[in-house]
C-alpha cells in the first residue's frame, strides 16, 4: 500500500511538472510593467525636483503625479493574481522568518515604502496650492480638506517655501532609492530563479530598469500630449518638451539595447546546458522577438529620438512614444509567460493562452488599465498641475 502511494505521488509530481498551467498569468507581467513605468516617471520628476535641471522642472509636479497613480494601481494585478483577495494579509503577516532570503519579502516593505515616500512627496509638492485654497474658502468641510492635505501647515511665506523645498528634496532624494529597489526586486525575484533558463541571470534587475526608463517615457509623452492638449488651462502642448523626451527616451533605449545585448550573448553562447533551452525558446519567437520587439518598438522609436526632423513631427513622436511603451509591456510578457514555457523535463515549448474572462484574464487585465485612467482622471482633478505647469511657461 505504501509503496502504491509513493508511486501515486510519484505520478502526480511528474503531471504537476510538465502542465502547461503556470503559477503567474497575464497580471505578472501587467504589474511588472505598472511599477516599472512609475519608476521611470519618478526618475524623470527628479530632473527637476533634485538635480535641479530647469528644462523639466514644468513637467516635475505632473510626472510625479502619473508615477503616483501608476504605483497606486500596480498591485491590484497582484490581488486579482492570488485568486482570493484576502490572502493579501498574508504578505503582511506570514514568512517574515525568511525576510533575509526572499525578495518577495524584500518588496513588500519596499512598495510600501515607495508608496508613503510618493504620496508625501506628491502633498509637499502642492502644498502652497491648498494652503491658499484653504485661505481662500470659507466652507468649513473644504478648509478640512485642504488643511488635511497641506499636512496641517497653513502657514505662508519665504520660510515656509524654503522648508517645503527642503523636505521636498530629501523625500525625492530617498525616493529615487526606493524608485530603484522597486524594479531591481521585480527583476531580483527572476534573476534569482534557478529553475528557469529566461530568467536566471544577475542582469536581470538592471534589464527591468532600462526597460522601464523606456517604456515610462514613451507613456509620459503620450500622456503629457493628452492632458496638455485637452485638460490644461493653456490647452497647448509643449513640443519643445516632446522634444526633449523623444530624445531621451532615444537615449534610454540605447542603454536599453546595450544590456540585451550582453544579455543575450553571455547567456546562449556562454550559459552551459541552459543555452539549449534558450536557443529552442529564441528560435521559436525570432520573428516576434526580432521584428516586433526590437524594429518595431525599439529601433523604430530610437531612430525617430535621434532623427530632429521625425521627433518634431508630434504624430510621429506620438506613434513612437506609444508603440515603445506597448514593446516594453510585450518584453515583460516573454520574459514572464516566455520563461515558464521552457519545459523542464520536456524538450517543446508550452503554449499559454489567458482566459478571456474571470481572475488573471485579458479582463482583468484590461480592468486594471481602466482603474488607472479613472484614477489619473481624479488625481488630475484634484491637484492643480496645470497652474503649476502654466507659471514655467510665463516666464
Amino acid at each position: 500500500m505504501k509503496e502504491e502511494n509513493n508511486m501515486y505521488d510519484l505520478v502526480l509530481n511528474t503531471i504537476d511538472t510538465i502542465t502547461p498551467a503556470r503559477p503567474w498569468g497575464i497580471d505578472i507581467p501587467n504589474y511588472f510593467w505598472f511599477t516599472g513605468v512609475s519608476v521611470a516617471a519618478f526618475i524623470i520628476s527628479s530632473f527637476g525636483n533634485v538635480f535641479g535641471m530647469k528644462s523639466y522642472k514644468p513637467i516635475a509636479g505632473f510626472s510625479l503625479l502619473v508615477a503616483f497613480v501608476l504605483l497606486v494601481a500596480a498591485p491590484l494585478n497582484l490581488i486579482d493574481d492570488l485568486k482570493q483577495p484576502g490572502r493579501i494579509s498574508n504578505f503582511f503577516t506570514h514568512g517574515w522568518e525568511n525576510f533575509p532570503t526572499s525578495p518577495m519579502k524584500w518588496g513588500v516593505l519596499i512598495l510600501v515604502s515607495y508608496f508613503f515616500l510618493l504620496l508625501f512627496n506628491v502633498l509637499i509638492f502642492y502644498r502652497e496650492y491648498f494652503v491658499h485654497a484653504y485661505h481662500c474658502t470659507n466652507n468649513k468641510f473644504l478648509k478640512t480638506i485642504f488643511k488635511i492635505a497641506s499636512l496641517w501647515r497653513i502657514k505662508l511665506g519665504e520660510a515656509q517655501e524654503q522648508k517645503n523645498h527642503k523636505i521636498g528634496l530629501i523625500l525625492s532624494v530617498i525616493g529615487i532609492f526606493f524608485a530603484l529597489s522597486v524594479e531591481g526586486y521585480t527583476g531580483y525575484i527572476l534573476g534569482a530563479t534557478h529553475g528557469v533558463a529566461l530568467w536566471h541571470t544577475p542582469l536581470m534587475p538592471i534589464l527591468f530598469l532600462a526597460s522601464a526608463m523606456v517604456g515610462g517615457t514613451g507613456l509620459l509623452v503620450v500622456i503629457l500630449c493628452i492632458f496638455q492638449r485637452f485638460f490644461a488651462d493653456f490647452k497647448k502642448i509643449d513640443y519643445d518638451m516632446v522634444d526633449r523626451l523623444m530624445k531621451l527616451l532615444a537615449w534610454f533605449i540605447v542603454i536599453d539595447l546595450t544590456i540585451r545585448f550582453f544579455w543575450l550573448t553571455f547567456a546562449i553562447p556562454f550559459n552551459g546546458e541552459e543555452k539549449y533551452a534558450l536557443m529552442r525558446f529564441f528560435k521559436a519567437n525570432l520573428t516576434e522577438t526580432i521584428l516586433i520587439e526590437y524594429i518595431l518598438c525599439l529601433l523604430i522609436p530610437m531612430v525617430i529620438g535621434f532623427v530632429s526632423k521625425l521627433r518634431k513631427n508630434l504624430f510621429i513622436s506620438l506613434f513612437g512614444a506609444a508603440i515603445c511603451s506597448i514593446g516594453v509591456w510585450d518584453f515583460r510578457w516573454n520574459i514572464v509567460i516566455g520563461g515558464q514555457s521552457i519545459g523542464r523535463t520536456t524538450p517543446g515549448l508550452l503554449n499559454y493562452i489567458p482566459d478571456f474572462w474571470g481572475q488573471d484574464s485579458i479582463i482583468s487585465a484590461l480592468s486594471n488599465w481602466g482603474i488607472f485612467i479613472a484614477l489619473l482622471c481624479l488625481v488630475m482633478a484634484i491637484f492643480p498641475w496645470d497652474k503649476e505647469m502654466s507659471k514655467y511657461y510665463k516666464q
